[in-house]
């Protein structure tokens, strides 16, 4: 990245004095218009000279992000993941139309059952609820 003093841009070394004009009508005198217009172009330059300098704090932070993302650590992620995903039961449905339900390794000793044709509660009598069973 190149140094912010050689790449702002210097102003107009010009100076306007403001005098009463000769004659009173709407008409400005070319000196004045010139003061104008020199006001002009080095509200210009200042205007430019600071989006240069935003354009250095964004590139600057677009370094910091792509540090950021090429030192990423995923330890904290993997964990999350192993801790939380590792215990979801997840539920698709076969193209026979049949639910598919995959059920993590962790839980070898809880049993799936239907009722109405596995087993029957009296609680619940209806057919086809879904019953864990400890």
């Amino acid at each position: 990245m190149s140094n912010l003093s050689t790449r702002t841009i210097k102003t107009f070394r010009f100076w306007c004095q403001k005098v009463l004009p000769l004659v009173y009508d709407d008409s400005l005198s070319y000196y004045e218009v010139l003061c104008k217009v020199v006001d002009y172009m080095n509200n210009l330059i200042n205007d430019t000279n600071a989006i240069i300098e935003d354009m250095d704090t964004v590139k600057q932070a677009v370094d910091e992000l792509n540090e950021f993302i090429e030192n990423f650590d995923t330890t904290f992620a993997e964990h999350i993941i192993e801790e939380h995903l590792a215990t979801m039961i997840f539920v698709t449905i076969s193209d026979s139309g049949y639910f598919i339900y995959h059920i993590p390794e962790s839980w070898d000793n809880i049993r799936f059952n239907t009722t109405g044709l596995d087993i029957t509660l009296e609680l619940q009598p209806e057919y086809g609820h879904l019953v864990l069973s400890y």
